[in-house]
């Protein structure tokens, strides 16, 4: 009895959502019967095209032939097909020598359709036309299709850039569903306040494997099939630029892979996540890549990346040095800072260890003190509306950018008239987004700040005695907020010695504070005033 590999293959998803695959390994298994063929294995590419070729080298047929030369089958094998343009969709020439090496190899290739079988020195002149016709009428098929769909898609995409709007596919992320005739998007409200609470906790400092393990541990039900949330699923949501509304256009040619084109149609989809928000999760991914978060969940030390040595520029780097047990019976962490460039020998001077839990409330105070400045009068609602506003003109600065840049490449490259024309237009597009994007800056900085002073001492206070909580999560939530406040609003944090013991920061880009310690208060204090234009 021959050993017989059944193969079964489609191209799309929704091809193996119906009964193709059922249907092919039905009529395959009882074409092996009547032959009284042995099946020893069952092939199946998924949602994988044969116009390219790209199955017969990646997919389960390519690891079939890589088998075959291998050695596998030395008394040969049968591979049994639905029809002939499920091995192959390419050009005939391409088919028909692929077809000749397999049979060369021992390998006989059968079909059910015509219960026809190809094997080595059987190749007549009627089986060669055979092979080749039918290779010439599937690629034929293929390339017509290609071009109907890529016709297509190319007409949808000039109508959402025209700004047309409609639903160019059913097939919409997660937390959106699809309704109506002719379809909608229409946020789904309970997934929507999840995504939402995803990109809040990012801000707030929370890497996506922990923003994952509080979403299980809520009982937050995954989307899709999943039995639980997975931190690249919450990576996944983060990096969707549909949460903002926008559709990056992409081009997938058929067998191919997807590529982007560039283009980018905003407001496409409902937003669920508002531009300031999207900003600000973005800069925490960011500064989180960058800058690590201390020891496990601890998050120690708060100034990790941003504190400087004011000799020598090097790093200041924490260092522990255990529990100590004080007179009075309590312990504490014995935990400082110290210049990478003396602790390594460096040549730098300053060989201060500076107490970190004197120098963490010594650098806190100016900041509390800053977020509660009589001269912050705006309310917090407007400057909201007006942060959110600006992160919306930055991206549509950043679109009409790209678009402008794409198009003069173009321009470059080939010369012609219309692409010279599109760059103009473009062009002034940004000049105009420019310029609305400045005007909203400025308006931002006459605002000043936010909230009442009640409010802002409520919640800061709120923090601060959680910033060494007992509980661990409330611990690590807390300091993750501080630490986000801090990179936002210090751009330059210096520490001095040993001669003078002190730090000096920049706060909002607009206040030089300097901290001093003072012996007998066993503590710091401070003073700050406007950053000097001329240093």
């Amino acid at each position: 009895m021959m050993d017989c590999v059944i193969y079964m293959r489609w191209s799309s998803a929704e091809q193996s959502r119906g009964s193709t695959l059922e249907r092919q390994r039905d009529d395959c298994r009882r074409h092996a019967s009547e032959n009284e063929w042995s099946v020893v294995d069952e092939l199946v590419d998924d949602g994988i095209s044969a116009f390219k070729g790209q199955h017969a080298s990646t997919g389960a047929l390519g690891r079939f032939v890589a088998e075959v030369d291998a050695g596998r089958y030395p008394d040969g094998v049968v591979l049994l097909c639905e029809k002939l343009d499920r091995l192959s969709r390419q050009e005939p020439g391409k088919v028909f020598l692929w077809m000749m090496n397999l049979t060369e190899a021992g390998v006989t290739v059968a079909t059910v359709d015509g219960s026809r079988r190809y094997s080595k020195g059987n190749f007549d002149m009627a089986s060669i036309i055979e092979v080749v016709v039918k290779a010439q009428l599937s690629h034929e098929e293929s390339e017509k299709k290609s071009q109907r769909l890529g016709a297509a898609w190319a007409a949808k995409r000039r109508r959402l850039n025209s700004g047309e709007k409609f639903v160019m596919t059913r097939r919409a992320p997660a937390w959106l569903d699809v309704v109506g005739s002719p379809p909608v998007f229409i946020p789904n409200s309970e997934r929507a306040e999840i995504v939402r609470r995803i990109f809040e906790e990012t801000v707030a400092g929370f890497g996506k494997a922990h923003i994952a393990r509080n979403l299980n541990l809520d009982g937050v039900p995954p989307f899709g099939r999943a039995e639980a949330w997975h931190a690249s699923y919450v990576q996944k949501i983060l990096r969707n630029p549909a949460v903002i509304g926008e559709l990056h256009l992409a081009q997938k040619a058929r067998g191919g892979e997807r590529m982007m084109t560039g283009e980018v149609i905003l407001d496409y989809y409902p937003i669920v996540i508002d531009a300031d928000l999207h900003r600000r999760a973005m800069l925490a991914m960011k500064e989180r890549s960058r800058v690590s978060t201390g020891r496990g969940r601890r998050l120690v030390n708060l100034f990790s990346g941003l504190a400087r040595c004011d000799a020598c520029s090097s790093k200041m780097i924490f260092r522990s040095k255990g529990r100590k047990q004080r007179a009075d019976g309590s312990w504490v962490n014995e935990d400082y800072l110290v210049c990478d460039g003396y602790q390594r020998g460096r040549g730098c001077q300053n060989r201060t260890h500076y107490n970190y839990t004197i120098w963490e409330n010594g650098i806190l105070d100016p900041i509390i003190f800053e977020a509660l400045h009589e001269d912050h009068a705006a309310s917090q609602s407007e400057l909201r509306g007006n942060e959110i506003e600006i992160a919306q003109l930055e991206r549509i600065w950043e679109v009409a950018k790209a678009k402008a840049d794409s198009a003069l490449r173009i321009a470059i490259e080939t010369g012609r008239p219309e692409a010279q024309v599109a760059w103009t237009a473009l062009t002034d597009e940004v000049d105009i987004a420019s310029t609305k994007l400045e005007e909203a800056r400025e308006r931002l900085l006459a605002l000043k700040h936010a909230p009442s002073k009640e409010e802002q001492w409520e919640r800061i206070n709120g923090l601060r005695a959680s910033l060494h909580a007992d509980d661990g999560d409330v611990r690590f939530e807390a300091r993750s907020k501080v630490r986000s406040a801090i990179f936002a609003l210090v751009t330059d944090l210096r520490f001095h010695g040993p001669d003078t013991v002190g730090v000096t920061m920049i706060v909002g880009n607009e206040w030089s504070v300097t901290i001093d310690y003072n012996d007998m208060l066993g503590g710091t204090e401070w003073i700050r005033g406007p950053i000097d234009p001329m240093s």
